[in-house]
């Protein structure tokens, strides 16, 4: 399927919590939950739900700041970076996988298939892999996700998510990681990136992890001109609907 995608929506989960924005088209195929940037459920992100419900999956992007400012919306500069660690640093492990659940849920609830997938972009990938470790999906695409390893991580009380216990947990659950990277990218420089590869076969993780030469950090959103790259970004859009078709059906 790859029509006009509905409407997109603010809702609020049944069991409370932070709202969800919700992009369902009619028989959706599988859920994906959309893990945004630093900076909020932002234009573009509520784009790349659009996107993925086009192309037939409910696609579902929660607040995961809403516990401390409802829909947050932060621009792209020095201080939307202050505003976003700010508020990432009140987000704990535990609402990440209760907003991330909650999101699963709604796209059960809205009758999509039985695939479960994470699609996350810069902290969106570290939540994706975070929640990956503490509750079953198929799929992770984590979009240059960073502070995965031993680094300290800007949330709340949370422990890095490809530390040995995360990674071990994830490898429980058993889902297929998608890794997308820049070979500039000063998030998750490349000793970093091949070290997440080592961690995760270390584990026994499936994983396929690419890496973009020459190309920074964020060079998927297409809101950000100075690092968006349209060539790389349509080859990892290839990819991750690629990897969202093997989903269960």
């Amino acid at each position: 399927m790859n029509g006009q995608a509905p409407e997109g929506r603010w809702v609020r989960p049944v069991a409370g919590g932070p709202e969800v924005y919700a992009v369902v088209p009619e028989r959706p195929r599988a859920t994906v939950v959309v893990g945004m940037e630093l900076f909020g459920v932002t234009a573009w992100v509520r784009g790349v739900c659009a996107r993925l419900a086009g192309a037939g999956y409910a696609a579902l992007a929660p607040d995961f700041y809403g516990r401390q400012a409802e829909r947050v919306e932060l621009p792209y500069d020095d201080t939307g970076r202050v505003d976003g660690f700010r508020l990432l640093g009140t987000v704990t492990a535990d609402q990440v996988v209760a907003d991330t659940a909650a999101a699963l849920a709604a796209g059960e609830r809205a009758g999509a298939g039985p695939g479960r997938a994470f699609v996350g972009f810069s902290v969106g990938g570290h939540l994706g892999l975070l929640a990956g470790a503490r509750l079953p999906l198929d799929l992770i695409a984590a979009c240059y996700p960073g502070w995965a390893l031993e680094d300290p991580t800007p949330l709340a009380a949370s422990a890095p998510p490809l530390g040995a216990e995360g990674a071990a947990a994830l490898a429980a659950y058993d889902p297929s990681v998608l890794g997308l990277v820049g070979a500039a990218d000063h998030v998750v420089p490349p000793e970093q990136w091949a070290r997440i590869g080592e961690r995760l076969a270390g584990a026994g993780v499936r994983h396929e992890l690419v890496t973009y030469p020459e190309v920074p950090h964020g060079f998927l959103c297409a809101d950000r001109p100075g690092t968006f790259r349209a060539a790389e970004s349509a080859d990892a859009w290839s990819r991750i609907l690629s990897a969202l078709g093997e989903l269960p059906s």
